[in-house]
Order: C-alpha cells, then structure tokens, then sequence
C-alpha cells in the first residue's frame, strides 16, 4: 500500500462517511491500486483519525463489493468480467424498481430537477467535461432513488452506485459513449415527468445495461479475461 496521503473530502456528513470517501477516491485514483492490501492502522495514520471510522468504512466497503478478505485482512477488489456483470445486472434491478416508484411518487419538484439532471448531464457530454458530466449523472440517479420513497430500496441504490461508478470511473476511460448514456438520462426524465412507470423502469434497466456493456468492453479490450 502506498504511503502517500489519500485525498480528503471536506464537510461531509460524519467522519466515516469522510473515510469512505477518502477511501473510495484512492481506489478510483490508483493510490490504492487492484489488489493492493488495506491496512486498518495505515488508513488512521494517513487520515490522522482513530481506527473506528475506518473500521466501519471498510465493513460499508466490504459490504459494497469494493474491497474483500484476503490472506492478512482485506484487499482492493481487482477489476473482473463476472465482478462487473454481477454488480451491473444487480444495480439494474434495483434501479428499474427505483424509476417504476419514482413515477408514480416524485413530487413536481423532483420530477422537475430529474429534467435539468439528465439535460445538465447531456450538456456537459457533449462537451468532454468528464467530471462534470459523472457529477450530474450520480445526482440523476440519487435523484430517482429518492423519489421513490422507499428508504432500503434507496440505500441499496446508494450501495451499488457506489460500487458501479468505481468500476467505471477507474477502469474505463471517459469517451463519447457519455453522450448516449446522457440522451438515455433524458428519455427517463421525461418518461418519470409523465408518470409513465413501465416506460421509465424498462428506459432505466435498458441504460444501466448499457453502461455494463461498455464497462465490460474496456475492461476485455484493456485485460482479455478467460473465464467470467
């Protein structure tokens, strides 16, 4: 693990959730690169806190998919076809009852700023603003799960965002497939606007499939894999 500081968040809601995301961001970023050990007592020393908001980072983490035992505590997970097509396919499920709900429960507020969501995401595709466009798009799709109004349903959301958005932000690079996952933003949008459930959940499932597909196509192009 390297001895390098990991970045922090500031102001976020509590210390662990500042961990986590430390934590998360060294993953996206390499500093924690696939496979790489992570110690309980290295995390504390580098962020300068006490070893029990890592400790319970690293079970969240755990429990998320991100890091998993290895023969002396826990390891970064390492990119593989069967690790991104499990947590995809998951994420699918749960997103397509998420838009179902939220177009039968969102508020005109909600459904108002699902529409400046996915149009701010599209915005910011076209014009290669990488970071930009993820930032819309995590909001987008906490947006739906909220609406929903179901609260698990929301933290399992939250859990396989995580999980997914890591995947994708660290071993796929951004490029114009962006564009088309922003013009599906849209198409949900509008479909939770009109209250169209069925139409916004199919909509949902079809675009966090498709984001798979491009995922696992980087992913075999960068390390051809023989096995899932």
């Amino acid at each position: 693990m390297n001895a390098s500081p990991l970045p922090f968040i500031d102001r976020p809601e509590n210390l662990t959730d500042r961990v986590l995301r430390a934590i998360r961001d060294s993953i996206v970023d390499r500093t924690l690169s696939p496979g790489s050990r992570v110690s309980e007592a290295q995390v504390a020393a580098m962020l300068n806190v006490s070893k029990t908001p890592v400790r319970e980072a690293l079970l969240r983490l755990k429990h998320v998919g991100l890091v998993e035992p290895c023969e002396r505590g826990l390891q970064v997970v390492r990119p593989s076809v069967g690790a991104i097509r499990d947590a995809y396919e998951f994420r699918a499920g749960l997103e397509r009852t998420s838009s179902w709900y939220a177009a039968n429960r969102a508020d005109s507020r909600e459904r108002e700023r699902l529409v400046h969501l996915a149009r701010q995401s599209l915005k910011a595709a076209e014009a290669h603003e990488a970071a930009a466009f993820r930032r819309h798009d995590r909001d987008f799709h906490h947006t739906i799960a909220a609406a929903s109004r179901n609260a698990v349903l929301a933290q399992s959301i939250d859990d396989a965002l995580v999980l997914t958005s890591v995947l994708r932000e660290r071993d796929v690079p951004a490029s114009q497939d962006s564009v088309s996952c922003a013009h599906e933003h849209v198409s949900i949008a509008q479909a939770v606007l009109a209250g169209q459930a069925e139409r916004a959940a199919q909509l949902m499932s079809d675009h966090v499939l498709h984001v798979m597909s491009i995922v696992l196509a980087a992913h075999t192009n960068a390390e051809p894999e023989t096995s899932a």
